[in-house]
């Protein structure tokens, strides 16, 4: 634990005790607490080079993994609030294969208690005295000195003989009053820094079977709008008035298309939202008149996605959405003039020269600023501020995984934003200025959406678990699936070793998605890392020795693929010229991994050498998921439908084993003994399947309902058991809350 004693660099303040530095005329701007402790050891070691390895233990202890990752992170944090008054020194310094060294020599800080920085004890006592002698004094009847116009020499003695025990008795009880006093605000001021963790007053306006999605209140708050879905049933557009909650709501669409986000005009006219059929394969953002119910289309939307992100300008001209030009090679956000006649649309994302992908947005109510959520990686999402009239762009989050919405309040200084980490969603606000974060004590918060007149917070709750699940084939009496892990926790990506007799998979039972093994029947349950970050999608080498998976690498660059040693217990890095990674798999004989890559000009699966970090292309047709069956075959899956197979060996297309009206899957299958079991997906129930490649024989295992098999998790077949073992859900559970703003501050 650091000290308390702050100290000086430069035209900074450092004060550890409050995790703040400060520029000198400038506000405290919060950093995280472990960017603070490093700067303070480098600081208490000036004039010598701090090794990479001794800040970790210092700082991390025995999470290496977790501390040459985050190091790296808190030094470039450090030197981007740290310059130098001339602007050209070096702050931190990197010595090459050495470790970094603070520059300018901090200047030491004597330490003021509280109790001094409050007041002068000595001060506060000569006021009081001076106060309560002079309102005493003043008490005296001086009516016969303003009669006569003259005040004697001996009634002044005769006043002064007769209070001066009184006055010495005061000046002592003054001493208690003063203690009293300082005891007192320091009382005060320590109770007002307590977090307030009282639950805010909650209103619940939906609470329907089902999920009620993508909360948006006319700006008046008076009436909602969200998206209904259910099992089963086609996804529509609701309004529910908010002042008469026991009333059902009104339908606003309906048809059999996917109505989801949407946003409200300013003035209360008009409803945006994108409405996708898959049946005509059309997708179109639409303009809806609320009052008449009368529909304007305004443009495309791509066919390929699930959140269709938007929002409005306050003067209710630009209309910001997500979207994919004709020409652009990443989605992004789009602005369509909607004073145009023909709602012309320009893109305003990076799109060629960049490693990221902008999605969500969210206009300031002063016009200033467009907060976007920007994905660097499936593990990596945070929220920037870019000014619209500069385009300067500053990072307002960090570390975040996934950002599940964001809104503003009506000050255009704070914003109020949803963030999910392992499979839990939490809510926070932050102020663009200080950079101050308020977690809120709101359970399964995300999506919120802020009325812009009555500053409403409403937001969706939503609650959803996942558990492991077991199906016993070619039983005498038909089998359906039985529970092998299941808790308030989630359990994803299993994958069993016939020679250990063990399955691997991840859980967020210590806060954070680990690596842990157990039995086939759940027992013997086991934690195998404890690196605080995403895992995912673990994956046996044949052997039974390792375990590859999927985690982000640092300072955000990508997603790394990690091996875990059962050996001895320890996480490498892959060694490989790619940054983005997708799920693992080995080869035959565990030499090499097997990973689609996602880059600039192609996505295809490549084989990466462990030992010496050589790779080879191995699909040439957008290949986004493999399993080697033999040394030089592979099955993989592609974005168009089917299952396909090629020699490694050569650079022609892969043939398609499995047609796409028979299996639409893109990771939830596996290969067993000339067998594939996959998910398959049909309008009103999903099926589990068994297929014989060689003899091309499909046999339908077992029928369940809608969204209670992962479609984008494995499948992993138990031999020894002959039986599937698979991710499961629930069909998630989602209501609308609604909280005043003025409860949460």
């Amino acid at each position: 634990m650091i000290s308390n004693k702050p100290f000086k660099i430069n035209h900074y303040l450092i004060t550890p005790a409050e995790f703040s530095i400060q520029a000198d005329g400038l506000d405290k701007q919060s950093l995280q607490p472990k960017f603070i402790e490093v700067l303070f050891y480098l600081a208490e070691h000036h004039g010598r080079v701090v090794p990479r390895d001794e800040l970790i233990d210092h700082i991390w202890g025995q999470d290496s993994y977790v501390g040459e990752k985050s190091l790296t992170n808190a030094i470039w944090h450090l030197r981007k609030k740290l310059t130098s008054d001339d602007g050209e020194e070096e702050i931190i310094k990197t010595i090459r294969k050495a470790g970094y060294q603070l520059m300018p020599e901090p200047q030491w800080l004597a330490e003021i208690s509280k109790l001094n920085k409050l007041s002068n004890p000595e001060l506060v006592e000569s006021s009081i005295n001076y106060s309560i002698d002079s309102s005493i004094e003043n008490s005296t009847d001086s009516s016969a000195y303003q009669e006569q116009g003259i005040q004697t020499k001996k009634r002044a003695e005769d006043v002064a003989e007769k209070f001066s025990n009184k006055s010495y008795k005061l000046k002592i009880n003054s001493t208690y009053i003063l203690v009293t006093l300082i005891i007192s605000l320091l009382v005060l001021l320590y109770v007002q820094q307590l977090p307030n963790n009282e639950s805010p007053e909650i209103t619940s306006i939906t609470n329907h079977p089902g999920s009620e999605l993508f909360p948006s209140p006319s700006p008046d708050g008076r009436y909602l709008v969200y998206s209904q879905v259910s099992a089963n049933q086609p996804t529509n557009l609701f309004m529910k008035d908010t002042h008469q909650v026991e009333l059902p709501p009104k339908q606003l669409t309906f048809d059999s298309a996917i109505e989801r986000h949407s946003v409200w005009s300013n003035d209360g006219q008009y409803l945006y939202f994108s409405r996708k059929n898959k049946t005509n394969n059309s997708c179109f953002y639409i303009q809806l008149k609320v009052a008449s119910q009368q529909e304007t289309r305004l443009a495309t939307c791509p066919m390929q996605g699930v959140y269709y992100y938007l929002d409005i300008s306050p003067d209710d001209q630009t209309l910001a959405v997500y979207n994919k030009g004709a020409l652009a090679k990443r989605t992004g956000i789009y602005f369509i003039d909607l004073s145009s006649q023909n709602f012309a649309m320009i893109r305003f994302s990076c799109d060629r020269v960049c490693t990221y992908k902008d999605r969500d947005m969210s206009f300031s109510p002063d016009g200033k600023y467009l907060a976007v959520a920007r994905r660097i990686n499936r593990l990596s999402e945070n929220i920037y501020l870019i000014n619209l009239a500069t385009k300067e762009t500053e990072q307002l989050t960090f570390d975040e995984e996934d950002i599940v919405g964001m809104s503003w309040f009506g000050d255009s200084q704070r914003l109020a934003f949803a963030a999910q980490r392992a499979d839990n969603r939490f809510g926070f606000v932050i102020d663009i200025d200080s950079r101050a974060k308020q977690a809120l004590n709101l359970t399964g918060f995300s999506y919120p959406s802020i009325a812009k007149q009555s500053q409403q917070l409403y937001y969706q709750e939503r609650k959803e678990n996942s558990s492991l699940v077991s199906l016993q084939l070619n039983d005498v009496i038909a089998s359906s699936p039985f529970p092998v892990l299941q808790s308030n926790f989630t359990y994803e990506s299993p994958d069993y070793n016939q020679i250990n007799d063990l399955i691997v998979f991840s859980s967020n039972e210590s806060g954070f998605d680990e690596l842990w093994s157990a039995k086939p029947d759940g027992s013997a349950r086991k934690q195998l890392t404890n690196l605080k970050q995403t895992l995912r999608y673990p994956k046996w080498s044949h052997d039974g020795q390792k375990v590859a998976f999927l985690a982000p690498l640092s300072e955000e660059r990508g997603d790394g693929i990690y091996i875990y040693s059962r050996i001895n217990q320890r996480v490498t890095l892959l060694k490989s010229p790619f940054v983005q990674h997708n799920r693992p798999n080995w080869s035959i004989d565990d030499s090499e991994i097997i990973s689609a890559i996602y880059g600039d000009k192609h996505t295809d699966i490549y084989s990466i050498n462990i030992a010496d970090a050589s790779t080879k292309r191995l699909t040439f047709d957008g290949a986004r998921y493999g399993v080697m069956i033999s040394a030089d075959i592979l099955l993989y899956t592609k974005l168009r439908k089917g299952l396909w197979q090629k020699n490694i060996n050569n650079m022609q297309a892969g043939d398609r084993v499995i047609e796409g009206d028979f299996f639409n899957t893109l990771y939830a299958w596996t290969y067993e003994q000339g067998h594939v079991f996959y998910q398959k997906t049909f309008d009103d129930h999903y099926q589990l399947v068994s297929y014989d490649i060689e003899n091309k024989i499909q046999t339908p295992l077992v029928r369940l309902p809608l969204n209670t098999i992962s479609k984008t998790d494995s499948i992993t077949y138990i031999a020894t058991k002959d039986r599937l073992l698979y991710t499961s859900s629930s069909f998630p559970q989602a209501n609308i809350k609604m909280v005043p703003s003025q409860h949460l501050f």
